[in-house]
């Protein structure tokens, strides 16, 4: 070996280990890197993939249903409520003229017209006033209609077989008008309150031909 190549691997082999050195050092660095670019990658994808949430779904509401009542509903009666008595009809009454006890004054009368129930069987009502007006001998009537007296109220009066019910009929003397046309009369034609049919009393009077005099008054029928 001569001297220059020893000189030359003696001045080379320091360069050597430096190249060695650096070649180990860029090796171990790019190791690292390469791990820390994993793990940073896998903290990335931990950090911006969010975990799952466990929501809880709401649970469906559940159809309504109307409420059922506890009791069935009744149902309408087939039965027919019991009917009360007829009103009273002009074929069922008797009629009649009553004095009243002190019923006279100066002008008129006072008396009670009373209706009476004839049926044998039957209860009836009367509630109201009846129509009152003279009838002559041949059954035609006379002057005006009897007017109402008011200030009672009317009740319905329930009339079992037999019994009675009276209004208080006032008469005014008929001479008292000058413009009267004086007329006999035989008879009082009434009918029972609610009724077009009518029965006739026996009562002979004085009535007036003028219709504008009104020489009856007739109250409400109340129970005796």
């Amino acid at each position: 070996m001569n001297t220059r190549t020893a000189v030359s691997r003696a001045a080379t082999a320091p360069a050597r280990k430096a190249l060695t050195l650096l070649a180990l050092l860029t090796l171990s660095g790019a190791t690292l890197t390469g791990c820390g670019s994993a793990e940073s990658d896998d903290a990335g994808s931990s950090s911006s993939s969010p975990s799952p949430t466990a929501t809880a779904s709401a649970p469906s509401a559940a159809p309504s249903t109307s409420a059922v009542p506890s009791t069935p509903a009744a149902e309408p009666s087939t039965g027919t409520a019991a009917a009360g008595p007829a009103p009273c009809t002009a074929g069922t009454l008797s009629g009649a003229v009553e004095d009243v006890p002190g019923g006279a004054t100066g002008g008129g009368v006072y008396r009670a017209l009373v209706l009476t129930n004839t049926s044998a069987d039957d209860s009836c009502t009367l509630a109201g006033y009846p129509g009152v007006s003279y009838l002559d001998a041949a059954g035609t009537q006379v002057g005006a209609a009897a007017a109402r007296t008011e200030g009672t109220q009317a009740v319905p009066v329930t009339l079992a077989p037999g019994q009675s019910a009276a209004a208080e009929l006032q008469e005014t003397v008929a001479q008292k008008y000058g413009e009267c046309q004086v007329q006999p009369t035989a008879s009082l034609l009434v009918y029972p309150p609610e009724d077009t049919a009518s029965l006739t009393i026996t009562y002979p009077s004085t009535g007036c031909l003028n219709q504008d005099i009104e020489l009856l008054h007739i109250g409400v029928l109340q129970a005796r």
